[in-house]
């Protein structure tokens, strides 16, 4: 049986991996909030044609645009999530850089592949739907350049934060991480569309411009913006990581079946749970590490010292300890 092994090292094959996942899960993220924008608009054009005006200030159009990109964004994520990290943005993929210590060549690899996917589900969706795609980011309503950029700044950077501790970070939870991450481009599309078309990602803002063939003066807030906000979110993970946040705030995964029994017991009462009564637990870790995968960082925690489980002797009231 033919394998890869016989055509590139492992580092390159999992770099080439990466990129392509990176790729695919932008055109098609982008590729559905594209073509939601794209329904918006041609409704509100019949709409018009019909005498009702219909414009940006819509409750049902922010909303749906919201959804879209929300929904597009949670699932992908689920998809791609194990193959490359499902980041789709490069403001997350530097975050990642600054945050996490993703390496710089790895990150290079994604920017480009989502910068390239951004384009291609543009054109793709330019050319399937009738008339312009009218999906380009612009700062309007009276909000000006700047106040745009930080708009965008906070927004991506309550993303990126999203991110860092619903997915970075180990828990119980991780599993649901993209429903965290849809609802936080959720919130963000519900408070940007109408002025700033919440780009929240150069990717998405570039794209459109690329497929127009147009570029706007205020397209700097695309990018400056998001960017700004992966160091606002990275340095604010760092801090928290700094600061061990977990002990402030401890046993927020202990097993509430558990939480009724003495301290001393709830390892014993998990164990049982689990089926490994006498038996050792390791230790919580509750973020990646390098030392496990010297490329992207780990999405499974190394190894740490075991913690003995306290055995339940169900004849007695008294607990004794055990090792296995």
């Amino acid at each position: 049986m033919v394998s890869w092994e016989n055509y590139m090292p492992a580092k390159v094959k999992n770099h080439l991996v990466a990129t392509i996942g990176e790729f695919v899960g932008t055109f098609l993220f982008l590729f559905v909030g594209f073509s939601v924008v794209s329904v918006t608009g041609h409704r509100a054009l019949y709409t018009q044609e019909g005498g009702s005006p219909a414009d940006g200030s819509d409750p049902s159009v922010i909303v749906y645009i919201a959804f879209g990109f929300a929904v597009g964004l949670g699932v992908n994520v689920w998809i791609f999530y194990r193959v490359s990290g499902g980041m789709f943005n490069p403001a997350v993929t530097l975050a990642l850089v600054l945050g996490n210590n993703m390496p710089i060549p790895r990150a290079l690899f994604c920017i480009l592949a989502q910068i390239l996917g951004g384009i291609a589900a543009a054109g793709v969706a330019e050319g399937l739907f009738p008339g312009p795609l009218n999906a380009q980011t612009t700062v309007e309503h009276g909000m000006t350049n700047v106040e745009g950029m930080f708009l965008e700044m906070f927004l991506t950077a309550q993303l990126i934060v999203t991110i860092f501790m619903l997915a970075v970070e180990k828990t119980k939870a991780t599993f649901l991480a993209p429903l965290g991450i849809g609802a936080a481009l959720f919130v963000g599309h519900l408070v940007a569309v109408y002025y700033t078309g919440a780009g929240l990602n150069p990717a998405r803002s570039f794209g459109p411009a690329v497929a127009a063939g147009k570029f706007y003066s205020d397209q700097w807030v695309y990018w400056i913006g998001p960017f700004l906000g992966s160091f606002l979110a990275a340095g604010f993970y760092r801090l928290l990581k700094f600061l061990q946040y977990e002990a402030a705030n401890p046993d927020q995964d202990v097993d509430l079946s558990c939480s009724a029994k003495e301290d001393s017991n709830r390892l014993a009462c998990t164990a049982q749970r689990m089926g490994l009564e006498g038996e050792e637990i390791p230790r919580p870790t509750w973020s990646r590490s390098k030392d496990s995968d010297v490329e992207i960082g780990s999405s499974i925690p190394p190894k740490s010292p075991a913690m003995p489980v306290v055995a339940i002797d169900t004849n007695s009231t008294d607990a004794t300890s055990g090792h296995a």
